[in-house]
């Protein structure tokens, strides 16, 4: 029992959160029958740079947005499959929605310097800078 309800608040304090961040672009209606997708993902520090690889399939690249927030990075991207409306589908098994991860900064108070990502064969890398060396 206590995992559900843990499931249920995560995946309400997730909704909350993209609503906040992306509350200009759509209405709630729109994103009533979206799901959220937590990417897998792998995050290492290699000197003065925190890197983030996460597996994000078939997303749309121009939803992309990584935000800093309360010392950590914030991702979000869309996913959608048009569907083609001479085609009659048989079975639909990709999921669709919003991917949404929240990292943690490697540092409590970090002095960064840049952040780049770059999106190649389903993964997208986000690489941050730091100001100084850790």
């Amino acid at each position: 029992m206590e995992i559900k309800r843990i499931i249920q608040l995560r995946a309400r304090l997730e909704k909350a959160l993209l609503t906040f961040l992306d509350a200009k672009n759509k209405s709630l209606n729109a994103r009533r029958d979206m799901r959220f997708i937590n990417p897998k993902g792998d995050v290492y520090v290699d000197e003065n740079r925190q890197l983030i690889f996460l597996e994000t399939p078939a997303l749309n690249k121009d939803s992309i947005k990584i935000d800093i927030s309360d010392n950590s990075v914030i991702f979000s991207a869309e996913k959608n499959i048009s569907r083609n409306s001479g085609r009659k589908y048989l079975q639909i098994e990709r999921t669709v929605g919003t991917f949404l991860k929240t990292i943690p900064l490697v540092l409590d108070n970090p002095g960064i310097k840049s952040i780049n990502h770059t999106y190649r064969l389903g993964v997208i890398k986000i690489e941050i800078e730091f100001g100084g060396k850790q």
